[in-house]
Parts: C-alpha cells; structure tokens; sequence
C-alpha cells in the first residue's frame, strides 16, 4: 500500500543533545516547514523549538532557532501545523526554567513540572510572533504534542492531557482530556474536558484534526489500558465526542494528518511487534468503525531501546525513536518524520512515500 521513495535527515548531529517532536506543514509559498525541539539530553527541561526548511522534503535548510528569545528562559514543546485560513500555526506546552540541567518529569510523581500552553498564528511560517502563554483552566500539567487546529473562520482549537505535577499542590483529575478553543484570533482561550471516563486514566500524544466531511477526529494513546491506541468522533463541532473506541492496531504516540474523501492517516511507533520502528495506518471512519485500509511498517529500527528494554512507557528515557507524524503533499504523497537515535547517528529522520491505489 505504501511505496518508499526515499530516505533522509532532516537535521543530524554528533553532538550530546536529544532530538524530539517533528511535525511537518505546507507553508502558503508551497514549501515545507520542519519544525522539532533539541534539549541537552532526554528528560532534560530545555527544549529550543527548531524549524528548517525544504522545497520537496528531500533537501533540508539548516535549522533555526523559532523563539530565540526564550532560550535558557522557557522550554517549549511546540508543533507547527497548516491551518485551513492559510496561515500556520504553532502551539504546545511550555514549562519555566528554574535551574540549568533540571528535568521536566518525576518517575516519583509520576508526572511533570507545573506548566502552561503557548501558542501564536503565522502569516508566513517563517517568522513567528511571541507566542501568547495560556494559563490551564484546571490544575495539573498539560502534556499537549499535537498543536493547534485552525479552522477557515479563524477558530483555534488545541486539546491537551492533564498530568500530576510535580509540586502535587492539588489532586490532578486525569480521567479527562481538555479542549481549548479560541475565537478571537488565538488572544483567549476557553476550556473545557471531554473524553471522560470512570477510570484511572492516562491520556497521552493525543491529537485532533478536523475531517474532510467536516467531522471533528480525536487520535490519543491510552497508556493505562490494554486498548492503547484509542479514537474520537464529534459530528457537532467538538460539543460532545463518541468514543474513546479501540484502534484495531496498538502501538506507542500517534501523529495525524486528515486526507481525502474522509480519510485520515496516522502514524504511530510499534516497539513490540515486528518490524520495531513506524508504522503507518489508514482508516475512513463512519458511524459503523474506522475501517482500516492500511497497516504497514514504513520504517524500521535497529533497536527498539538503547538497553534492549521491554519499551514500556516508564522507559521513554531509553527510547531510541519516536513521535512520527504524517504530512500529505500537494502531489498526494507522504512525508513522514520521527527522531532517532541508532548507534552514533541521531536527529530527525524523514521518509517519503507512495501511496498505492
């Protein structure tokens, strides 16, 4: 189903920093932008948003530095995406730096230093406005990897996962995720939780995309059920979802991109099955299920774990790939994007496809 027509970086480096988070967008001009984070090491709370740039996903700018007024001063995790305005938007977490070398998660906590969202809107890609910082309407951290949705009237749409802090000042209610939906131009934001249910819960990498039919389409990883891989529909235009529903496909993170005729592609991480490495799905739900079409690795890992772990979550520091995200091109081919870390090369890594008909 799916053709590889070529293998590449995007960015690599010898240096001792992670790689992490690239997304992909067409800009307005026809190009591509890639956006992603370095930090000092895995775990480590100083992320530095990166973007470069290419003309057909092959050839790669080199990278510059999106914020550089926030370095050593606050660590965003963003992503950029197109919006259906014709502008590009940029959205994500983003936690205050307190001490150099600190990190951002507590294995003891189970949870992340205390956050907030930022976001801002470019007309371009290439140069971005400060980005405006969005206090959590409920306490906790907001673990949010998917940025924002814009829509063609200007609606700004983000979802995040609450997660424990580490401060643990308040109970963290977990069993939820939270949407954040701004009309007046990405300045406010007003929030509310969806997705709720009675357990335990442990929502992560969740992401929403707005179908071609117009329907509202929620991809999230639940990592306290045996049912990880989980969807959402709204037909109301995010006023109530069904779902979550099982995805007839497990795996770790998934990063989505809408398609044609109703269609939606997403590409997700298999650290369990083999081939270890990406996979890429594509589904075209309707009210009877998703109706897979595909289900195919698309890139393959030497190695799932640097130490050769089971590739549990609570092992995401030993990871050597992850968050991939899928990008449809004008000419209705694939981009897909994820970093690695195999052996001595590391970066972000990007695979070019065909889709077979």
């Amino acid at each position: 189903m799916f053709r590889k027509l070529a293998e590449g970086d995007v960015f690599s480096t010898t240096e001792s920093l992670a790689a992490s988070g690239p997304r992909c967008a067409i800009l307005p001009d026809g190009n591509i932008i890639c956006s992603f984070m370095i930090n000092s090491c895995n775990g480590a709370n100083d992320f530095v948003p990166m973007a470069a740039y290419s003309k057909d996903g092959l050839t790669w700018s080199e990278s510059k530095q999106i914020w550089p007024d926030l370095v050593g001063k606050e660590s965003a995790f963003v992503s950029v995406r197109p919006s259906a305005d014709g502008k590009i938007t940029i959205a994500g977490q983003c936690f205050p730096i307190d001490e150099p070398g600190e990190a951002f998660w507590s294995d003891e906590a189970c949870g992340m230093k205390e956050n907030y969202l930022v976001a801002a809107v470019s007309e371009d890609g290439y140069s971005f406005p400060d980005p405006v910082r969005v206090p959590l309407p409920f306490y906790g951290s907001a673990e949010q990897p998917g940025g924002m949705l814009g829509d063609a009237d200007g609606t700004l749409t983000m979802i995040y996962s609450p997660y424990p802090t580490i401060e643990k000042k308040e109970e963290v209610d977990t069993c939820c995720m939270v949407m954040m939906r701004s009309t007046d131009g990405g300045k406010s934001f007003e929030g509310k939780k969806f997705a709720v249910v009675p357990e335990p819960s442990e929502y992560a990498e969740s992401w929403i995309t707005r179908l071609s039919d117009g329907r509202l389409y929620v991809s999230t990883w639940q990592t306290a059920s045996a049912d990880s891989n989980q969807y959402l529909i709204s037909s109301d235009n995010g006023e109530t979802f069904a779902g979550p529903y099982a995805q007839p496909f497990r795996g770790q993170s998934t990063g989505i991109s809408a398609g044609k005729d109703g269609k939606v592609y997403i590409a997700y991480n298999q650290r369990k099955e083999e081939p270890k490495g990406v996979w890429l799905a594509l589904e075209r739900p309707d009210e009877n299920g998703v109706n897979l079409i595909a289900n195919e690795p698309v890139w393959e890992a030497e190695t799932a774990t640097h130490s050769n772990s089971s590739g549990e979550f609570a092992e995401w520091t030993d990871f050597t790939f992850g968050e991939p995200h899928v990008t449809v091109l004008p000419d209705e081919t694939l981009l897909v994007v994820l970093w690695y870390q195999q052996g001595e090369k590391k970066g972000i890594r990007y695979i070019h496809l065909a889709e077979e008909k």
